[in-house]
């Protein structure tokens, strides 16, 4: 039976998002009303102008902010055990690669991960999509990257796929293993490449669509990175690249020369460099909470990539030990704040900027034939969410036009 259309009445203001690039895709309409059918949006206008005989389901949000759903274009949210006890080793003075020579950081979470069950994977993710949920977060790329073996990696997809499939929040998911060098390579990055390529990336299309790689000075090289991107474009798969999140490693570059869909991190990518990605559509997504969790000192340059005119999404990188986060709401004040953005930058960069890095057009809006994923707020204006900073302001969450969540902690 086809359920009864959906009538969102008297919204404050809706953040409708309908534009075409970083500069002008921040729209919003005042005492708004949206109609939703099926599982899209079907019509948007002015509360006084709702068509007069339309029947549906109706819910008055009494004048409430209403946007689309979030997207968070980079996260690792699949993984076993915390690493809060680097907490004391940073407070040492550590840095991110001491604690991984030191056989901590990812290689610590790649011991867990393998060890831990399927069901205990599944649950403790479950618990963090329900927390980005939660948070307005709906669409939610996905990475794979902790357990560096072949049949460990294609599990991890596999599991990512399955969370997929049970929602109610959209998954993308992306192949990742080559996400460090894995102890049993020691110092062969070129050799855990060759085996990747030969053994994993022919098997990754039943999985997933799209390849990453860690392209940072003393992991992966750009030479090596490009070698193994372009064996996952051979098979039809698209590519996208961590870069930059330590030094300007050239990755930027890699990414503009291959096509990628985005350049993740770009925390020391150049003017110049961003200039390149904005000209050939490359995504930027930076990721302010690593950068602040880190206290490496070193900020993306977001205005740069805006001033390319370039799009720019921000992500939580929600991961367990640089940006234990799922909730990308949290991280909008920090970003305003950080990378010196305006209220319109930083709804853009969490909706639409993230839809273009992921490739998904029909999220991040709110306009006829949109997926209607939408988040009502604890906020009669747009600016608030990225001005106050440490509350969950979210008041409800919607899927394809159904409402998942609920404020006081109840996901079903």
């Amino acid at each position: 039976m086809e359920k009864e259309p959906l009538i969102v009445r008297h919204i404050g203001q809706l953040l409708t998002m309908i534009g075409e690039n970083s500069s002008n895709a921040f729209s919003v309409l005042p005492d708004a009303a949206m109609v939703i059918v099926g599982d899209a949006v079907d019509w948007v206008g002015l509360d006084r102008d709702i068509p007069v005989h339309l029947q549906g389901i109706e819910v008055d949000v009494d004048g409430a902010l209403v946007s689309p759903g979030l997207v968070d274009a980079h996260t690792h949210l699949l993984y076993a055990q915390d690493r809060a006890h680097e907490v004391r080793m940073r407070a040492q003075g550590r840095s991110y690669m001491e604690i991984l020579e030191a056989g901590g950081g990812i290689l610590s979470t790649v011991r867990h991960t393998r060890s831990a069950s399927d069901e205990e994977l599944l649950r403790a993710t479950r618990r963090r999509l329900s927390r980005a949920l939660l948070s307005g977060t709906t669409t939610v790329e996905m990475k794979s990257g902790y357990d560096l073996t072949v049949a460990g990696e294609l599990r991890l997809l596999d599991l990512i796929n399955r969370l997929k499939h049970e929602g109610p929040w959209r998954i993308v998911p992306t192949a990742m293993a080559a996400h460090a060098v894995p102890e049993e390579f020691g110092q062969d990055p070129r050799g855990f490449l060759d085996y990747l390529i030969r053994d994993y990336l022919p098997k990754v299309p039943a999985f997933a669509e799209v390849v990453d790689i860690f392209c940072e000075p003393g992991v992966f090289s750009v030479r090596d990175s490009r070698r193994y991107l372009q064996a996952a474009q051979s098979l039809g798969l698209q590519v996208k690249l961590h870069v930059d999140e330590l030094a300007d490693g050239g990755g930027a570059a890699l990414a503009v020369e291959l096509g990628a869909l985005s350049a993740d991190h770009c925390a020391f990518t150049s003017r110049t460099a961003f200039e390149a990605m904005a000209e050939a559509k490359v995504a930027a997504v930076v990721l302010p909470g690593t950068a602040g969790y880190l206290n490496h000192g070193h900020m993306p340059d977001a205005r740069a990539v805006l001033g390319a005119g370039g799009w720019l999404a921000i992500g939580t990188d929600g991961n367990p030990g640089s940006s234990p986060t799922e909730s990308l709401a949290l991280l909008m004040p920090w970003a305003a704040s950080w990378l010196r953005l305006t209220p319109e930058e930083v709804w853009t960069a969490v909706t639409r900027g993230g839809s273009a890095a992921l490739g998904m057009p029909w999220v991040g809006r709110l306009d006829p034939g949109a997926y209607a994923d939408f988040v009502v707020w604890e906020a009669d204006h747009y600016a608030f969410p990225t001005y106050y900073y440490g509350t969950n302001l979210v008041r409800e969450v919607y899927v394809g036009g159904r409402r998942v969540a609920l404020n006081h902690g109840e996901v079903f």
